[in-house]
């Protein structure tokens, strides 16, 4: 594909790669994996455009050893990296941190990041000290498009639909009458709400056609000033509809006797979702002369999600006397979340004297998350077998109300500073460097709710008929006039990172060799307007030093073939959120920080035989590694009674859960490893590209089992014992598997792909209870792309994705009878979300 050519030094790691290939092309992109001594795939523009990708999150899916999390609607967007949930991973853009306008953690969910504005993705899988140590998974880093050295114009239109939507109508609500902030923001802390003071036209849902999705984005850029000064833009948009429908299963907060999980209830659950992106990316760089060169980059995107979700919750136990009969609520969801990242990146690079290079980095990114006035509108009814024989529903009731308003911002600052020199003996074969990253990072939550109580209007309550004709108590206002905002989910935390690193590069015809040390100290804090004891925990202070040596070593077997060698120390460093006191009801269940919580270590070994020929059009790669964690933290579902925090209260040793919740909590050291297969390979205008990773992990649990004081006698008393069990780390697959198909005719413009992705069974959930993780199946997604060329500047394309129509199913070992919606023997499915396929048309100009 025709594009435009470099001629300054590209860096990546350690290897500097000079010449005329391609900057966006796969050729280049091979290039740098073959001669980097770090292990990294490198994923160019070219092949993100001819899988017609959408964001980032849809182009990692291609990488070996890489899996992703959906959300409820069946978009990607996490990333797990050899088996190591999200949070032992991290993304860096054009090779800076990035902060997270995510509400719970510290990483992004990638569908956040549009594919147009993207040159390559580096995967780094392997660390230099010159790298940031909180990357046990791995590293990210998003390299955006830079200026061309010809004038370039190019723009993309795109329709399409979710198959869905095709079948049943979209149920959604007014977006524009959402309120953005509550009362107590508006008036102030004194002031008390009243009913006029909320919406209603954010509750009241209504169904119609959707919409197609429409994306689009239009890129300029040219050199100026004889080709010193360089500019590069581009600006989108994209609206797209996702939906699921499926089902939940609650359980009860404790098992019964022999760990038989309780089954409360079962709500069928429909999501609809319309998610909104637009973005402005401007580069600009500007070469002085040889010796030195700047680079600024200004990126915004700006994302709002506007969910619907429709629920009818039947209860399994309260007054079921059979199948139809139980106590059932009726539930209508809206939610409506906007994210935003405004990042601005002021790069230089200036050889100071022969053999002495300095390069240094500025960044201001401030991150904002939104979730104003999330309310589920219920109402109440049952279900009930009369003495006629006969199934009777009673009337339905208005149930209370809960409105709540989340919004948190992140702003962070670093200062990057390395000095390079190459000293004139050794015939230049030895780089020495050494450098800073001064990492300032703050965050302020804000959470408040207001609580509603229906009339009673009739005898048995308030009939329900829609939002508009509810009455409330206190003068149809809330409950608690002022919110609820002194609570531990309003805070302020800071985190101060400072890294220091040495590193060594010698390399030779055959060996390249890279070595050092890296020392981050951080120091976080947390203040927040309440938690479980004032007196000693309002304010939580954190701080540790790692100490983190690397060494990497690539030799060269002949001019095909390499050994890649490596073995680096990194750390799992907690999020802010999770270290504090927080706790609310989000989904399903609680989910609370945890202030106690310890940072993860792990070292980190690595083996790798590479083979490209010809040239680098073809390869084979296999990997094996192993990882081993010292602390790492997953993600743990307590019961009621479990310990939340060791802290004293109410005549108790600690603070319990209360209801089901979940928790971040550190495990006994993991052994994780496994082996990597890669395979790319041509016959003529047919090729195939594959992969396959099997990973095995390891770590030893205490949990409680609940049986009869004396197991033979029935009627015994219930005790809780603990008992040990081996499980693999949360988020783990033992196989993931990726094929594709792909024919190319030159002459005739055409190109065709055909992607098939494998994520094999993973644990979702951790349990205290033995044997009661939560798994999800195995499922493999299919999608297919074409594209035509028309001319030398016109492109056709089109794209049909999740061709197989995967979904989500997350269950338990064992089978539990009465328990609707089951089609997996020998297991019981907890919670299913079935997801469509979904269709897109565009056309791309391109004057390269």
């Amino acid at each position: 594909m025709p594009c435009a050519a470099f001629a300054q030094k590209v860096t990546l790691d350690t290897v500097h790669v000079s010449g005329r290939t391609a900057l966006v092309s796969e050729v280049h992109g091979r290039i740098e994996e073959k001669q980097s001594t770090q292990l990294v795939h490198v994923i160019s523009r070219a092949s993100i455009e001819q899988a017609a990708d959408i964001t980032v999150a849809d182009i990692l899916q291609r990488v070996s050893g890489v899996s992703l999390l959906q959300n409820e609607t069946g978009i990607p967007g996490h990333v797990i990296i050899r088996g190591m949930a999200p949070k032992y991973s991290y993304t860096a853009v054009n090779g800076m941190p990035i902060p997270s306008p995510d509400e719970r953690t510290r990483y992004l969910s990638l569908d956040f990041f549009p594919a147009a504005i993207i040159d390559r993705l580096e995967i780094y899988k392997t660390l230099s000290p010159a790298m940031a140590g909180d990357a046990t998974g791995g590293r990210i880093n998003i390299v955006t498009r830079s200026a061309p050295d010809q004038q370039e114009l190019s723009f993309q239109v795109a329709t399409g639909y979710n198959q869905f939507y095709l079948q049943q109508a979209y149920t959604g609500f007014d977006n524009k009458a959402v309120q953005r902030q509550s009362p107590y923001e508006r008036f102030g802390p004194d002031y008390n709400a009243t009913g006029n003071d909320f919406s209603k036209g954010n509750l009241s849902f209504k169904r119609h056609t959707a919409a197609p999705d429409l994306q689009g984005h239009v890129s300029w850029g040219k050199r100026f000033v004889s080709g010193k000064l360089g500019i590069f833009a581009t600006t989108g948009v994209q609206t797209l509809h996702s939906a699921a429908d499926g089902f939940l299963v609650l359980q009860n907060n404790e098992p019964q006797v022999n760990n038989v999980p309780g089954i409360t209830d079962f709500i069928k659950r429909t999501y609809y979702q319309t998610s909104s992106r637009k973005y402005f990316y401007t580069t600009l760089d500007y070469r002085f002369n040889p010796r030195h060169q700047l680079r600024l980059y200004q990126l915004y995107l700006d994302k709002t999600d506007m969910e619907t979700r429709n629920a009818v919750d039947t209860s399994l136990a309260e007054g079921r006397t059979g199948p139809g009969t139980g106590r059932i609520a009726v539930m209508q969801r809206a939610r409506t979340l906007r994210q935003s990242l405004e990042h601005l990146d002021l790069q230089g690079d200036h050889l100071l004297a022969k053999g002495f290079t300095l390069d240094w980095a500025g960044v201001h990114s401030t991150a904002r998350g939104n979730a104003p006035d999330r309310a589920e509108l219920t109402a109440n009814t049952g279900r009930i077998l009369g003495a006629d024989g006969q199934v009777h529903q009673t009337p339905l009731l208005l149930a209370p109300l809960e409105r709540t308003w989340m919004h948190n911002k992140e702003w962070e600052n670093d200062l990057h500073v390395s000095l390079r020199f190459k000293p004139a003996l050794l015939k230049q074969q030895l780089d020495l460097e050494g450098g800073t990253l001064l990492q300032y990072r703050r965050r302020d939550n804000f959470f408040n709710d207001y609580l509603f109580n229906p009339a009673i209007t009739s005898g048995n309550g308030q009939p329900f008929t829609g939002i508009y004709d509810a009455v409330w108590l206190n003068d149809n206002g809330p409950q608690n006039p002022r919110g609820s905002v002194n609570t531990a989910g309003t805070y302020t935390a800071k985190e101060n990172i400072s890294a220091f690193f040495l590193q060594a590069t010698f390399h030779t015809g055959k060996l390249n060799a890279v070595t050092g040390m890296r020392a981050e100290s951080t120091v976080q804090h947390v203040h927040s307007a309440a938690s479980p004891d004032a007196s000693r925990y309002n304010g939580i202070g954190i701080h540790y030093r790692d100490w983190l040596p690397s060494a990497s070593i690539r030799y060269a077997l002949s001019d095909a073939q390499a050994i890649k060698l490596s073995w680096y120390k990194s750390l799992g460093r907690p999020s802010l959120y999770d270290i504090t006191f927080f706790n609310m009801n989000y989904d399903d269940y609680n989910i609370a920080g945890n202030p106690f919580l310890k940072r993860s270590t792990a070292s980190n070994f690595d083996l790798r035989y590479d083979l490209y020929r010809p040239g680098v059009l073809e390869l084979l790669q296999v990997t094996a590694f192993y990882k081993r964690i010292a602390d790492p933290y997953e993600k743990t579902l307590l019961g009621a009674t479990d310990t939340l925090y060791p802290i004293p209260a109410n005549g108790l040793s600690y603070v319990p859960a209360a209801r089901l919740t979940e928790q971040l909590r550190n495990y006994a050291t993991a052994n994780n490893y496994g082996l990597e297969l890669a395979v790319i390979k041509q016959w003529g205008a047919f090729g195939i590209q594959a992969n396959y990773t099997f990973t095995a992990s390891h770590i030893t649990q205490t949990k409680k089992f609940k049986q009869r004081e004396k197991p033979d006698d029935p009627a015994s008393g219930i005790v809780t014992v603990t008992r040990t069990q081996e499980r693999p780390l949360e988020g783990q697959s033992a196989h993931l598997g990726n094929l594709g198909l792909r024919w190319r005719s030159p002459q005739h413009g055409w190109q065709m792909q055909l992607q098939g992705v494998y994520t094999g069974r993973r644990i979702a959930e951790i349990s205290g209870w033995y044997n009661l993780d939560n798994w999800q199946r195995a499922y493999t997604t299919l999608d297919f792309t074409v594209r035509k060329m028309i001319g030398t500047r016109w492109q056709l394309f089109a794209k049909a994705a999740n061709l197989l129509n995967a979904g989500t199913e997350i269950y338990i070992k064992g089978t539990l009878p009465g328990v609707p919606g089951q089609t997996f023997p020998g297991h019981t499915i907890l919670e299913r979300s079935a997801h469509e396929r979904g269709f897109q048309v565009g056309v791309q100009f391109n004057t390269r």
